[in-house]
């Protein structure tokens, strides 16, 4: 049975990842920044599986190199999710980019000296398509251009990071590296992630916080197929030294919204003017973070996913659908 370290073990899209391994028969290590948090972390797998599992957590943080050369030893390949990820504004961007960057090299020097040479990456759309409003057709061949004004912390992290990942394998070519990029993660999460940024934003529309959703194309994905993705990634080798881009469509904000409509969900249905948008971002910084993907219309292609990883989209409708329902479930709690 392959070993495998999943890094942030307690993510939104590391858990999946996790159920989804146990289920293709693979044994699994996990890292936390707290291991006090590994019952937890078990107890939601398992009755996600409705099943005992047999894992391993080791705790591991990206801003520091304890732990890694331990968590690695003996691993067969590494899934390395972990990454921060906020909702709020950053002041200081480097706090998101070197833990991400930094984080990710430490987990490949451990890979390399523990001879680990598989690495699946969890990076992301953001290391895809910022920067690039020339652009409106995006696929795995462009990166995001990071030094635009008004790139976001988040953005610079992701790509940051994956760039660093990939010159590393490159001067080290026994290290067989795959990136994961998917765009917005919804889909039901496994424990309670209402906390999570992304759920936040879809939370923040069934609550109806925004009166108004602003003139943005947002591309969405399913947190089951991201997941699949990795594994799939993992078995098969044709993956190796390839990004792939998982996403399910690019949607209009307004268009998400009257989706969730049409589920009687009492979501936002009026698009605010753009000029309002721009106008209350000199007051609120996050409203400042959109306002360079104003009336942008792009798509994102998922081709090479489909091909040769074997995504067959779970669609918006059940995502948005069980999204609610799980959102629903945690707020109960």
């Amino acid at each position: 049975m392959k070993k495998i370290l999943v890094t942030g073990a307690n993510g939104y899209i590391a858990k999946h990842i996790i159920a989804d391994l146990y289920k293709n028969k693979y044994s699994v290590v996990g890292t936390l920044r707290n291991i006090k948090n590994s019952k937890d972390v078990q107890a939601d797998i398992e009755n996600y599986l409705n099943d005992n599992i047999d894992i391993t957590f080791k705790q591991a943080s990206l801003d520091s190199d304890t732990g890694w050369d331990d968590a690695s030893k003996g691993c067969d390949a590494i899934i390395h999710t972990a990454s921060p990820f906020p909702i709020e504004y950053v002041k200081n961007e480097l706090d998101l980019i070197l833990p991400a960057k930094e984080g990710t090299l430490r987990v490949l020097r451990a890979a390399k000296n523990n001879s680990v040479n598989r690495i699946i990456l969890t990076s992301s759309n953001a290391a895809v398509y910022a920067g690039n409003k020339h652009i409106n057709i995006f696929d795995e061949t462009i990166w995001s251009n990071i030094n635009v004004k008004g790139v976001r912390a988040y953005t610079k992290s992701k790509t940051v990071a994956e760039k660093a990942a990939w010159d590393f394998c490159k001067k080290n070519p026994s290290i067989l590296l795959t990136s994961i990029n998917p765009v917005l993660v919804w889909g039901p999460g496994i424990g309670d992630h209402s906390s999570s940024a992304s759920l936040k934003i879809f939370d923040m529309l069934i609550k109806k916080e925004l009166p108004m959703v602003p003139k943005v194309k947002i591309p969405i994905v399913d947190v089951r197929d991201v997941s699949m993705a990795h594994v799939n990634a993992l078995k098969n080798k044709n993956t190796q030294n390839n990004r792939f881009l998982i996403s399910e469509g690019t949607y209009w904000f307004i268009d998400i919204c009257k989706n969730l409509i049409k589920l009687n969900i009492d979501a936002p249905n009026k698009q605010a003017p753009s000029f309002l948008i721009k106008l209350l971002s000199f007051f609120d910084k996050k409203l400042k973070e959109i306002t360079p993907f104003l009336n942008y219309d792009f798509k994102i292609k998922a081709d090479k996913a489909k091909k040769i990883l074997g995504f067959d989209p779970i669609s918006l409708e059940d995502t948005l659908k069980d999204t609610k329902s799980y959102l629903s479930s945690m707020s109960k709690k």
